[in-house]
Order: C-alpha cells, then structure tokens, then sequence
C-alpha cells in the first residue's frame, strides 16, 4: 500500500482490509483500550491513598522511547522542573501525577527531588492499562508523541497537550480525540524532514535536535496548561 504522510497510520491500517476485499463498517474510527475492574480499582485506590480524588489533575509524561535516536525528542528535563514549579505557583490546590517506566526513573526522581510535595506524585503503574486508567481521571495530560500519548488519547482524556517534537505529523497524532500542540518554532513546519518511517533515526546532530526541543519555552507550554485547566476553547 502507498504511503501517505497527510492520512493517521489508522486510517492506514484499516486500508488493510481492501486487500481483503473488506471496508470498515463503521462511519468513525476511535482508539479503544479495555479496562479492567481490577485496573479501575487500582487507579481509585491510588488517587485515595494520595488524597488527591477530589482534586483537579494534571499528568504529564516526561519521557519517550530511546530506540535509534528518539530520546532527543525529550522537551528539557529542566524545562518541566521551571514548568511544575510556575505550576505549582499559580495552581497551589493542583494534583500532578508523573507518568513514567523503568526508562525515566532518573528523571522523576529529579523532578520530585526539586518538587518534594504530597500534591507531586510518582504513578507506580505496573502496566499500560494502570496507567490509562489513572490518565481517565485527569483533568489535563502532557508529553510529547509517546505511547502514553496514544494511552491518553484512547481513554479520551480532556485537554490533551502535546509538546511538538520532529517526529511529530499527521501519522501519529492523538487519534481521535482533541488536542493542543505546543508548537516548536525550530521545526516550523519541516516535521518530514526530519523523520519519515525509514528505519533511521531524526536527522541531525545530537546538539542540532538537543536545540530543536529547547526552543519551546516554558511559557509556551505553561500558556496550554493554564488554558486547560481555566477551561478555555482548545487551540
């Protein structure tokens, strides 16, 4: 089948089954992950257990994959410290749940290090399906392109926020469901350029992609959440 960069990899995938002789049979498409009563369960005793089930929530994925060169997508971990804390400041009463596996360990301990809060949480999931059913219960999300971000996505979690990262397009944004990007100005539109589905990793150095991501500011993205969370029309 063609490759098509303007068309969802959904929308690809379901073009399968013309080879087949078969169409989807429902007029839209949506992403769906099922939940347990045990995963439900465990996501209400967690946000008792913390005292944050009457709270507003924000969850936020620091992190991303790190095969080929993907981890330079990453927004600066000291972007998100600056982040919570002008958070923090103007959303005192604020639950912020950390999203992360065995590969951001490191930096959630950083970050709780500089935010050591009962209102600042660590999500213990010990799967994918813990954490989305923890992620139905926030008010707001951020990440860059990640699976948490298609987790978000498929539980239909509201006001979705998404740091533009170069491999960021129309293939792989949240399906589904609606979302505000943070734009990156040093990408300005060249998503392709720097990553296609090729096998390679994002073109460019290591100090040319580290600049790419630090070009969004922290204002940038704290503008998102506050629009998020103050209720305001989705950009």
């Amino acid at each position: 089948m063609p490759q098509d960069y303007e068309r969802h990899t959904v929308d690809h995938n379901l073009e399968l089954l013309s080879l087949l002789g078969k169409k989807p049979t429902l007029s839209k498409q949506e992403l769906q992950i099922f939940l347990s009563a045990a995963d439900l369960k465990w996501a209400e005793s967690f946000l008792e257990a913390h005292n944050l089930g009457r709270r507003k929530l924000l969850g936020v994925h620091v992190g991303s994959g790190k095969t080929k060169n993907l981890a330079l997508k990453r927004w600066p971990l000291r972007g998100y410290i600056e982040l919570l804390g002008t958070v923090r400041r103007y959303w005192p009463d604020l639950g912020i749940l950390l999203f992360g596996g065995p590969d951001e360990v490191s930096e959630l301990e950083q970050i709780l290090a500089a935010h050591p809060s009962p209102l600042v949480v660590r999500v213990p999931s010990r799967t994918l399906r813990e954490a989305a059913a923890l992620m139905r219960r926030c008010n707001a999300f951020l990440s860059v392109d990640t699976v948490h971000m298609h987790l978000a996505a498929a539980v239909k979690t509201p006001r979705q926020i998404v740091i533009e990262a170069p491999t960021l397009n129309k293939t792989n944004e949240p399906y589904g469901n609606p979302y505000t990007l943070v734009k990156n100005p040093a990408i300005a539109g060249r998503n392709l350029e720097y990553y296609r589905y090729d096998g390679r990793g994002i073109k460019g150095t290591h100090e040319e992609l580290t600049r790419c991501m630090e070009s969004v500011t922290v204002e940038s993205v704290y503008a998102a959440i506050n629009a998020a969370l103050s209720g305001k029309p989705q950009a």
